[in-house]
């Protein structure tokens, strides 16, 4: 019992000794917890000191940088106000995702120099017709087409009902006459033909007889060689008058001279298209008289067209046959159409010293009328280099064109250019612009707005900063 005791007290002495041990390694353990914690807390404050300062000096050179550029093309900043200078537009971030805005850059190629010229869509030789029937008549059928019209080729037009007039009858009387005279006249010569082969025939036996006696008598030397030699004669000549009368008597027999027309009747015509294509106008109706050669209608084929603009004298030398053009009409905006060249006119324009030239395009669907004012392009001459842009970055202001440059994230710069020459859904920029600027493509009538508009522009960009 008393071992029980004093073990019993042995072990609540030894744990009164361990649980002070105990407290003072778990306050070690806090207190260096506590001094990594705080070693980490110092390191990232530092690294945010330095990336801070980082960032505030590019920004400070982002600013000199633009300021330099600014200087360079012509535009004077308020030295007081470095951060927001003079004509430029602020646009926060979030509007320019709301109005989806978009800039490209401005790139150097190598392009040749174009001709532009303003043309017209004319048709092309042997596809426009004007249908005239060579015979007059009335208007029947039920059958004559209306304006637009698709027909095709041997289709029938208009049937044409031909009535003998007063006049016409008299002309066929009259000619009925002379005819009746023509074969009185041939008749009468038949006959003297056959009168003049039955004399030739006549005389041309009697020779053949003559000359057989002459023979029989020269024989037996009762004639001489020239009584011989006239009856030979003599034959000849009667065998050759022969032979003509009865060649001319046959020439005579196949002559056939028309009979005589006794009846006065009424004959039809049928009016056909001499080609395919569309009826662009109507001048008759049905029932109208038409007289010979008188236009009906008219059918254009829109299959393949001509394009007709004048080009400089100077530009001449730069085109050949066979080169290619590229021209847009105002009907169809960004859609362009090409052709090759086919004629270059004969005759200079005293006024504005331009040929016609003629380009052949291809018109399958039938999209280009005619008369359509056809604006032409040719690339032609030799290459240079230009900093092309797309075409809708550059914007009207009072006459002038413009457009935006990015500066930074939120700033733009409106800048005069001068433009060039277009190459498809590019432009050439001869002024104003420098290679690798980028310049806004979509949204520059919302940056054009907030120009005009500086105050409402100041008043949000501040609310934006707060």
């Amino acid at each position: 019992m008393n071992e029980e005791r004093e073990s019993g007290g042995a072990s609540a002495r030894e744990g009164a000794t361990s649980f002070p041990r105990n407290l003072i390694s778990s306050r070690r353990a806090i207190a260096l917890l506590i001094s990594a914690v705080a070693l980490i807390a110092i390191a990232g404050l530092a690294f945010a000191t330095r990336s801070a300062k980082q960032i505030a000096s590019a920004a400070d050179n982002g600013k000199k940088v633009n300021k330099r550029e600014h200087q360079s093309h012509g535009h004077s900043h308020d030295q007081g106000d470095a951060e927001h200078p003079a004509g430029v537009v602020m646009m926060p971030i979030e509007q320019q995702w709301a109005i989806k805005l978009k800039h490209a850059v401005a790139e150097r190629a190598e392009v040749a120099r174009q001709i532009t010229a303003t043309g017209r869509i004319v048709p092309a030789m042997g596809r426009q017709v004007v249908v005239a029937p060579p015979v007059g008549g009335m208007i029947t059928g039920g059958r004559l087409p209306r304006v637009g019209q698709r027909v095709e080729k041997g289709q029938t037009l208009a049937l044409l009902r031909q009535q003998v007039t007063a006049a016409e009858a008299a002309q066929i009387a009259a000619a009925n006459a002379q005819l009746q005279i023509e074969n009185a006249r041939l008749e009468a010569e038949r006959r003297r033909l056959s009168q003049e082969v039955e004399e030739a025939k006549a005389q041309f036996d009697l020779a053949v007889v003559a000359l057989d006696h002459a023979n029989k008598l020269y024989a037996r030397k009762a004639y001489s060689v020239h009584q011989v030699l006239e009856a030979r004669a003599k034959h000849k000549v009667a065998e050759a008058a022969y032979k003509s009368a009865v060649q001319q008597l046959e020439a005579l027999q196949a002559v056939k001279l028309p009979e005589i027309d006794k009846s006065i009747s009424t004959t039809g015509f049928t009016v056909t298209a001499p080609i395919s294509g569309t009826v662009i106008k109507v001048r008759k109706s049905e029932g109208d008289h038409v007289t010979v050669g008188e236009a009906i209608l008219e059918i254009v084929n829109l299959e393949t067209v001509w394009v007709e603009a004048p080009i400089f004298e100077r530009d001449l030398h730069n085109l050949r046959k066979g080169v290619r053009a590229v021209f847009t009409t105002p009907a169809y905006p960004g859609a362009e159409f090409s052709g090759a060249m086919v004629d270059i006119g004969a005759v200079i324009d005293e006024q504005t010293r331009a040929a016609t030239v003629i380009f052949q395009a291809p018109n399958a669907g039938r999209a280009l009328l005619i008369g359509m004012q056809a604006n032409v392009r040719l690339d032609v001459g030799a290459k240079a280099e230009a900093i092309l842009i797309p075409k809708h970055a550059a914007q009207e202001n009072e006459g002038r064109k413009q457009v935006f440059v990015v500066l930074t994230g939120e700033e733009f710069e409106p800048r005069d250019v001068t433009l060039g020459d277009e190459y498809g859904d590019k432009i050439a920029v001869l002024t104003g612009l420098k290679e690798g600027e980028r310049v806004v493509t979509q949204g520059a009538y919302q940056l054009r707005l907030k120009q005009l508009r500086p105050n409402a522009e100041g008043a949000e960009h501040a609310g934006h900063n707060h």
